[in-house]
């Protein structure tokens, strides 16, 4: 079995605890706090999706790369990813505990800074990478992002026609995690028909 096959299954393990841990909290087994379910339900499914990706993936993660060149991107890219998830997971919680507005308006941005190192991260990667990993790079993220502006404008349409109503702030804080998720989709499709 291939690492990145390792590491999906890990994937899947936390994913499924976490979807589980979801249903106990949804059922009132755990108790709930605001918005928990809705949270765990995300990260499980994320990590579902993380498994797919990896399970999938013809070869090695770093396929089309170097090895040093696959250790340093996870090095740049892990830590503020993970940084992230913590965050986000009590994100409106630290917010609600503060009164000053300029600890709320840093509060508020911390996970754009975190995003923007993480952008980082994949931008000098794909600087970095050679022609065809570049190639890859490039078409799954343009495909990825026709997709979620198509989906976005869409949902603006209905909801301007009055057929939906969604909060623009859950639309506007699931536009990045989304097009990260399809992004990975994407490539997955892209390098298997290359592969």
């Amino acid at each position: 079995m291939t690492r990145c096959r390792r590491i999906g299954l890990v994937a899947l393990l936390v994913g499924i605890g976490l979807l589980v841990v979801a249903a106990l909290v949804a059922h009132g087994v755990i108790p709930d706090g605001p918005g928990r379910v809705f949270r765990l339900a995300v990260l499980g499914g994320i990590a579902v999706l993380m498994w797919i990706y990896t399970w999938f993936w013809p070869g090695e993660m770093h396929d089309g790369t170097t090895q040093a060149h696959a250790r340093r991107y996870y090095r740049e890219f892990a830590p503020p990813m993970a940084a992230y998830v913590v965050v986000m997971m009590s994100w409106t919680r630290l917010l609600a505990s503060v009164d000053a507005t300029w600890l709320r308006v840093l509060i508020a941005l911390l996970p754009t800074v975190l995003v923007a190192l993480v952008i980082r991260a994949a931008a000098r990667y794909v600087r970095d990478a050679d022609e065809m990993q570049r190639r890859l790079e490039l078409e799954s993220i343009a495909i990825a992002a026709g997709l979620v502006g198509g989906v976005y404008m869409s949902l603006g349409f209905l909801q301007s026609a009055k057929l939906i109503a969604l909060g623009a702030e859950a639309a506007m804080l699931w536009v990045f995690p989304l097009l990260c998720m399809l992004y990975g989709l994407v490539k997955l499709v892209i390098v298997r028909r290359y592969a």
